[in-house]
Formats: structure tokens, C-alpha cells, sequence
């Protein structure tokens, strides 16, 4: 079978690879779609890693064998690679993404693939079958909708909050939709330095898009009803570095929240006032991955029609274009890339 995998100068070409064998409680599916996302692009990035690994979590596909007795052939199912186990401490803190057993991947090879193997804990935990009403570029969204919710939940908002967000690229564009889904009265502020994804934020209900030169007084002044200007509620970066974390920082109110949400370069570190920090009670949070429970919620969004994430979808190309893909979000000429067969 073909997969796209990784080169030892950062990109994806298109090659052979065996095809995985099947185990009790396993399945095996033909890929339907696997998105480009940007934590592939920050593994790409890694200039120490071996090349030769197939990459791709965002997986949509269809049981073409199957070993488990939840599944048959035919069956249209996304692939979410991780599953906490449910059952430790930290699972039962509600920590889940913590767990030990989490960062195992549980697709082989991986999303970028044709073909490729869901190992029995997926199949127990996180894979799903899809209602025929749900598109497959929908679908493709469950798993970076399930992240994004997870850090909304973290940032405790409220029946009709005031929101920022750092970043319009496809996961800041993500946080608009599914902040507005979960919080439809929400007051949602975005912050990016290009113009063109300013307006497709507006386009996708952005209140207001701004250079990020502009965030903290527009966050500042941001209309809510029944409340006196001061800041956001939560600012969610989806940038990273020091720039955007200043920017969260300074546009949040007193007491609100700044949700971490953006890969940072390894050796990247930030600073801060503390007491700045400390003699206003605002909070810094981490919000890292999607747990099962995230993602049952964010596909009854879709299948309800609260959120539609398909307007992010740019460009689809085939999986031997892989590295046509990589290039077209490096220039920030992609959205989203959905990968196909």
C-alpha cells in the first residue's frame, strides 16, 4: 500500500509500506480522508527526527476488515489516535489527556496512509461509526474540534462570555466556530495580522477582527451586555511565543483566563510579571489534546448542526501531493488540507 511519510529534510513523500496484519479486537480501513494539521507540521519541523514515520491523526474511514465484534465492513468510522485508560488517577481527576497510556498511538501506520490498522484499544475507546447525514470533511474535524473544546471547558465561561483569540489559521478559525457553537451569545474577538483571515473570520461570525496591534484595546472595549469594558473573559493563543503570550495576557480582565493552546518551538520560553499576574488573578492554563468525552460531544455538535467546521477546508489533495500540502500551509496559502487516497 502507498503512504506519505516523513523525509529527513522535514516534508512527506509518497512511498510503499507493508500492509499491517490484523489481531483479535482489531480492525483494518481504507482511508477516506486524514487532515493536515499543525501539530504534524511542528513534527515536521523537528529537525531531530528519524525520517521514515507516517504522520496523520484526523482520520476518516471505512472497515474494510475487521477482527472486532462492534465492527463490520462497510462501516464509516473516524480514528482518533489516542485513548486515555480511564482508569488512573490522573483519568479519574479529570486529566485524562495526562494519562500514561495516552500518548500511545493507536493507528497503524498512521492517518497518512491508505490503509491502516486501528489496534483494539481504539476500537474499544474512541473509534466511532458515522451517521449518514455527517459528511466525511466534517467528520475529519472531530479529534482538533475535541482539543479545541477541551480548552473551552478549561477557560470556565460563562452563558455569554467575552472571547479573544490569537491566531486565525485553521485551529484559531476552529476555536471561533466552536466557541460560538457551545456559547452562541458569546462576544468573540479575533486577533491576526492578515488580512485576508481576518475577513474570513468575520465571514464565519468573528464580532470584530483586528491586527493584533490593535487586540488589547479592542478586547478592552469589546461590546457585552450588562458589563463595563475590561478585557476578555478568556484569550485563547493559538499562536504561541512571547508576542502572543504578552498579547493574552494584557487582554484578558482581571481574574480571566489565558488558554495555552499552540505548539512552541522546543527550546521556546516566555516570561512574565508575576505580580502582574498575581495582584489580578488571572490565570494561565494549559490545554493539550481531546479526550473521548470531547469528541462524543463535539460529533452529537455536528450531527445536531450547532457546528459546521467544513468552510475551513481549503483544498483537497491526494495523498501522492502530500507534500504539496506541506508547502501550501507553510506559506500560509491552506486552511485546512484533507488528504485522500
Amino acid at each position: 500500500m502507498k503512504v506519505a511519510r516523513t523525509t529527513v529534510d522535514g516534508s512527506l513523500e509518497f512511498a510503499e509500506a507493508p500492509e499491517p496484519s490484523l489481531e483479535d479486537g482489531e480492525a483494518l480501513i481504507e482511508l477516506v480522508f486524514c487532515g493536515l494539521c499543525g501539530t504534524d507540521l511542528y513534527k515536521l519541523a523537528d529537525a531531530g527526527r528519524a525520517p521514515g514515520e507516517v504522520l496523520g491523526h484526523e482520520v476518516v474511514g471505512r472497515v474494510i476488515e475487521s477482527r472486532a465484534d462492534s465492527l463490520r465492513p462497510g462501516d464509516r468510522v473516524i480514528a482518533p489516535h489516542h485513548a486515555p485508560c480511564g482508569d488512573c488517577h490522573l483519568c479519574r481527576s479529570g486529566a485524562e489527556t495526562m494519562c500514561p497510556r495516552f500518548a500511545e498511538n493507536l493507528l497503524d501506520p498512521g492517518g497518512f496512509s491508505e490503509r491502516l490498522r486501528l489496534r483494539s484499544r481504539a476500537v474499544d475507546c474512541t473509534v466511532r461509526k458515522l451517521p449518514a447525514e455527517l459528511s466525511d470533511e466534517a467528520a475529519a474535524f472531530v479529534e482538533p474540534a475535541a482539543c479545541v473544546l477541551r480548552g473551552v471547558d478549561r477557560a470556565g465561561l460563562t452563558r455569554a462570555p467575552r472571547v479573544a483569540v490569537i491566531g486565525a489559521g485553521s485551529m484559531g478559525l476552529l476555536h471561533l466556530l466552536v466557541v460560538r457553537a457551545a456559547f452562541p451569545a458569546a462576544s468573540i474577538l479575533i486577533a491576526e495580522p492578515d488580512a485576508n483571515r481576518r475577513s474570513t473570520a468575520t465571514r464565519l461570525g468573528a464580532d470584530e477582527a483586528v491586527h493584533p496591534d490593535s487586540l488589547v484595546a479592542s478586547a478592552a472595549g469589546q461590546p457585552h451586555a450588562g458589563q463595563p469594558p475590561g478585557g476578555a473573559d478568556a484569550v485563547f493563543d493559538t499562536a504561541g511565543g512571547q508576542a502572543a503570550f504578552d498579547l493574552a495576557l494584557q487582554a484578558t480582565r482581571p481574574g480571566g483566563r489565558v488558554v495555552l493552546f499552540a505548539h512552541a518551538a522546543h527550546d521556546a520560553l516566555v516570561t512574565f510579571d508575576i505580580n502582574a499576574v498575581f495582584k489580578s488573578e488571572r490565570q494561565v492554563i494549559g490545554a493539550y489534546s481531546g479526550s473521548p468525552a470531547e469528541q462524543a460531544r463535539v460529533l452529537d455538535m455536528m450531527i445536531r448542526g450547532t457546528l459546521d467546521p467544513t468552510p475551513l477546508v481549503t483544498h483537497h489533495l491526494p495523498l501522492s501531493k502530500a507534500a504539496d500540502a506541506v508547502d501550501l500551509c507553510r506559506r500560509r496559502e491552506a486552511l485546512k488540507v484533507l488528504l485522500h487516497p
